[in-house]
């Protein structure tokens, strides 16, 4: 064997060896990602709301019944290049609600002798963009999506139960915070979020029958969540 054709086929030994090797140690393009933390509501659920002949002109806003959300929220995006980032996201909102005052029952909150519960959902599409792919990587998102909100009021002596349900979409979902990787796959980091949305439909469960209700002046709310997001490339 001449040497050219030895270094050559050592060469072609030493660069099969390395790929696995290095395909094991770089992350895939696919990137999952679940936050936690805490949501802070602002805005109203509209500013006239119609329930058969009922015109109410003093709806309440959101804080005014709850305290806020306990988001837990899943992230699943496609890496287009190190630093873009394109997907969706899917969220369930764990609602706190107040209690309302005894001197004012119907001032916001879940009226004395009554148990309280809401939950909220958001399904939306989102881009990603981080700034550094160093040991801390500072990034922002921007997206949009759709919401359903369910609250449900049940009597403790008395046979009374309502429920309602509030929908619409949102028109705005912007995201930033930083990951700081603990190895090639894996990352965590703080992140904040606010979104604009408005209610564009609503309906009323009493005693087992739905009645539509009608949103004649919407209004705008959305929610200012902060916590921490653990994130996978795979």
């Amino acid at each position: 064997m001449s040497a050219r054709l030895y270094f050559a086929c050592t060469a072609l030994s030493a660069l099969s060896l390395s790929l696995p090797a290095r395909a094991q140690s770089e992350p895939g393009r696919l990137r999952l990602g679940l936050r936690s933390g805490f949501a802070v509501p602002y805005g109203r659920f509209a500013d006239v709301r119609t329930l058969a002949t009922f015109r109410d002109t003093n709806v309440h806003a959101l804080s005014d019944d709850i305290h806020g959300a306990i988001p837990i929220w899943l992230d699943a995006g496609y890496r287009l290049t190190p630093r873009l980032t394109l997907g969706g996201y899917a969220v369930l909102g764990l609602v706190l609600p107040k209690v309302a005052p005894a001197t004012n029952p119907l001032g916001g909150g879940c009226p004395e002798n009554f148990d309280c519960s809401g939950l909220g959902w958001r399904l939306g599409v989102q881009a990603e963009y981080r700034f550094s792919t160093g040991a801390v990587q500072p990034w922002l998102a921007l997206g949009l999506g759709y919401e359903w909100v369910h609250s449900h009021i049940q009597g403790r002596q008395l046979m009374f139960e309502l429920g309602s349900w509030h929908s619409g979409p949102e028109f705005l979902n912007v995201q930033a915070g930083a990951d700081v990787p603990l190895s090639s796959a894996v990352a965590i980091g703080p992140f904040l979020a606010l979104t604009g949305m408005q209610y564009t439909s609503c309906s009323l469960e009493l005693l087992g029958q739905t009645q539509p209700c009608q949103l004649d002046d919407k209004a705008w709310h959305g929610w200012i969540s902060f916590g921490a997001r653990g994130a996978l490339q795979l």
